[in-house]
């Protein structure tokens, strides 16, 4: 049996590959997940607020859970574009059920094509709906969503995001009640904080 000692030649050359290898593995597997192969898809959870200025809006709006959808391609390093779809259920309040949802295009820019850093924008639409069992009230329009992110690389091609959403119609047109249009003029709002999985 033939022993070798951490002064051998062989036994440096051996940790100085492995180090090189394992070096080239760890900067190969990020710029994998930060490039990937072009197509991406993934979801987030986490609180949300909704927002609906409206006089006959009675329904008690705080925190309650989101969900969010998402898919697309990449243009470029550091350029993504995709759909995202948003969820806020709101539950039931003093006996009024609400809940917000919108869809959107955006584009996902990382100001460091390799940076984990990234920002978000996208324009699409943003729908509330409300009732009591006798009252339906609704409201929809083009909304803006912006946000901003954190992405961190968990596996090869799989990120983990802290993210900031915010979905946007300063003027939503018309409160509906009971399918009827009752006041013009109401905005809406929905804020999501989460926590974001993306397949790159």
């Amino acid at each position: 049996m033939v022993w070798v000692t951490m002064s051998s030649p062989t036994m440096r050359i051996l940790i100085l590959g492995a180090a090189l290898s394992a070096l080239a593995t760890g900067t190969l597997a990020a710029q994998d997940a930060a490039t990937g192969d072009g197509f991406w898809y993934g979801g987030g959870l986490g609180p949300g607020v909704a927002f609906v200025s409206c006089h006959i809006c009675r329904a008690n709006r705080g925190t309650a859970a989101t969900g969010t959808l998402r898919l697309g391609g990449r243009v470029k390093a550091g350029v993504l574009i995709g759909a995202e779809a948003t969820l806020w259920a709101g539950g039931v309040q003093s006996g009024v059920h609400e809940s917000m949802w919108g869809l959107a295009a955006a584009g996902y820019f990382f100001p460091r094509p390799r940076g984990t850093f990234y920002l978000k924008a996208g324009l699409g639409i943003l729908n509330w709906h409300s009732e009591d069992g006798q009252t339906v009230l609704s409201a929809g329009s083009v909304a803006g969503l912006l946000g901003l992110g954190w992405e961190f690389r968990i596996a090869r091609q799989v990120t983990l995001a802290p993210y900031l959403s915010v979905f946007a119609a300063p003027i939503a047109g018309d409160i509906k009640y009971n399918g009827g249009a009752a006041q013009s003029g109401a905005g809406l709002v929905l804020a999501q904080l989460g926590v974001s999985i993306t397949k790159h």
